[in-house]
């Protein structure tokens, strides 16, 4: 047990600090690894969810006056009502299915944020887009802890303010994973340890996001996030052996 507490430790630091500069990551970044040493993919998701949320609470109320509101109403509708059905159905899933399903969106994501992203233009005002970024955000989020990446596209498009952007994807950040918080212990994803590793987790929290703030204005986003997605085509093969 005190290995995993180590673990998830470290990870959460490197976790929370990926999110505090580059305002998503956290549950792409632990998903790699907290599936392959906690006892049940279930309990992954949900100790995911709980530390992503937290990260992102610490960043919402301090910069709580940058938070736009009125740009990603629908999508976060859409995100709750999928993400509520792909979580019922995931839990009638095993183990080895969902970490293949989670492989193979690691493959795609990290392929697409390394060579793709850079050629999308996304008519972001657009009906069509936000239903279309609602929806898939809500099933990455409910079956893989990962609703952000098809909303950072959205963000970046609608919010060209550097501090409007990271403020407004945490608060809603926040928003999602209450909500996969409250849904996944209903369905049974909660076990007697999860709290204690949240607390364990919490440690890591202040420690990145106090390190990512200080590195916010000084990181090179694009590196970071080519870093990050090279380790997710990684752990995609991985999950998919």
């Amino acid at each position: 047990m005190s290995t995993t507490f180590i673990l998830v430790f470290l990870l959460t630091v490197a976790a929370s600090f990926i999110q505090r500069v580059s305002g998503f990551g956290f549950g792409i970044f632990v998903m790699m690894f907290f599936p392959f040493f906690l006892p049940s993919y279930g309990e992954s998701i949900m100790l995911s969810g709980m530390l992503a949320g937290t990260t992102a609470l610490l960043v919402a109320v301090r910069h709580w006056r940058d938070i736009r509101w009125d740009v990603m109403g629908l999508i976060v509708l859409l995100n709750l009502a999928v993400s509520a059905l792909s979580i019922a159905y995931m839990s009638s899933l095993g183990n080895e299915v969902l970490k293949r399903c989670l492989g193979g969106v690691l493959l795609l994501i990290g392929g697409y944020f390394l060579f793709g992203a850079d050629k999308l233009h996304l008519p972001v005002r657009s009906r069509k887009a936000q239903v279309c970024i609602g929806t898939v955000s809500g099933l990455m989020g409910g079956m893989f802890a990962m609703p952000g990446p098809p909303v950072v596209l959205y963000c970046i498009g609608s919010l060209p303010d550097k501090r409007q952007y990271m403020a407004t994807m945490q608060a809603f950040s926040v928003v999602f994973n209450v909500f996969y918080t409250i849904f996944r212990a209903r369905v049974g994803f909660y076990s007697d340890q999860t709290l204690l590793l949240w607390g364990i987790g919490l440690l890591g929290v202040v420690g990145g996001s106090f390190l990512g703030a200080r590195c916010f204005e000084a990181i090179s986003h694009r590196t970071l996030k080519r870093i990050v997605y090279l380790m997710m085509l990684a752990s995609g093969i991985v999950a998919l052996c």
